[in-house]
């Protein structure tokens, strides 16, 4: 692990439909629709529970499968095939969507506010 000049292959041997970029983690989604990150996690970004970093791809929790993802600064949210959002990680300031204030390392349902 460190820099590479060059493009490496990610590691696990999964294929990825596509990947989206946060300041410090990459997530993507594989052919089912399940979701894998990777990178810092302090702030539950990588969404498998865990508030530790990872250099390997890891399944977020939940099971969920997603048609689209976007990763942020400490924080990940996605949309699922059934057209449903997650978020997950550092929520203090309320960008979860789930009407609370905190961090989470799993996927949260966004609130409907109607």
């Amino acid at each position: 692990a460190g820099d590479a000049a060059t493009p490496e292959p990610v590691a696990g041997g999964l294929t990825f439909t596509s990947l989206t970029s946060g300041a410090d983690q990459v997530c993507g989604i594989v052919s089912d629709g399940s979701a894998y990150c990777w990178g810092r996690g302090q702030e539950g970004q990588l969404g498998n529970g865990s508030l530790a970093g990872q250099d390997q791809p890891q399944p977020v929790s939940g099971g969920l499968r997603f048609s689209s993802l976007n990763a942020g600064t400490g924080i990940t949210c996605g949309v699922t095939t059934r057209g449903v959002a997650y978020c997950w990680g550092d929520g203090y300031r309320g960008q979860l969507g789930n009407g609370k204030a905190e961090l989470t390392a799993t996927p949260v349902r966004v609130v409907d506010p109607g």
